[in-house]
């Protein structure tokens, strides 16, 4: 084969693969709500930010990240966003008793989810499963107690929130959107 017809090969090749490329991005199916960008700065320390969702999904944030955890206790939003900006997905569960979340800004919750002291243990021991199940990497669970429904799941830029547990809805969820923040990372 001469020269010229290698290269014409490798040429249809290199187009066809990055057509099919193209298409299979834009046609992936998109799970949850986008929001605005509000960009990744790093803050000081107690610097008041305003997000454009609840939880937050994007936006200025602290420079420490949160590792991954299952946890009792509230994070604050401003190192759950350095988490996300790294590709981190963020399980939240309702749990009233908690206290608010921190971000220093109160936030209003409705009443369309419940919570109890069961009621949090077992929203949490449900997404404890996906947790063990998807391998721990790059994921949180959290309790907020202001979520205005009982689940919620966020990346960079996205977030799907319901209130019934619905394990096949939040595992395409972090197929999705894990390790896909806009600062990729080896951790």
């Amino acid at each position: 084969m001469s020269g010229r017809k290698i290269f014409i090969l490798g040429t249809v090749i290199t187009v066809l693969g990055l057509s099919a490329f193209i298409y299979l991005e834009t046609n992936k199916p998109q799970f949850g709500q986008k929001f605005d960008d509000l960009g990744r700065t790093h803050i000081q320390i107690g610097e008041k930010v305003d997000y454009n969702s609840n939880p937050p999904t994007s936006g200025n944030h602290y420079e420490d990240w949160t590792r991954p955890v299952v946890s009792d206790t509230v994070k604050d939003d401003r190192n759950i966003l350095h988490s996300m900006e790294h590709g981190y997905i963020i399980m939240w569960y309702k749990c009233p008793g908690v206290g608010p979340s921190i971000t220093d800004q109160p936030t209003e919750a409705t009443t369309s989810a419940s919570g109890s002291e069961g009621d949090c243990k077992q929203r949490k021991d449900q997404l404890s499963t996906i947790f063990t199940d998807k391998g721990e990497k790059k994921l949180i669970i959290a309790p907020r107690a202001d979520l205005d429904t009982n689940f919620a799941v966020s990346a960079w830029t996205r977030l799907d929130k319901f209130n019934d547990f619905e394990q096949k809805r939040i595992e395409q969820f972090i197929s999705a959107y894990r390790n896909q923040g806009p600062e990729r990372t080896m951790e």
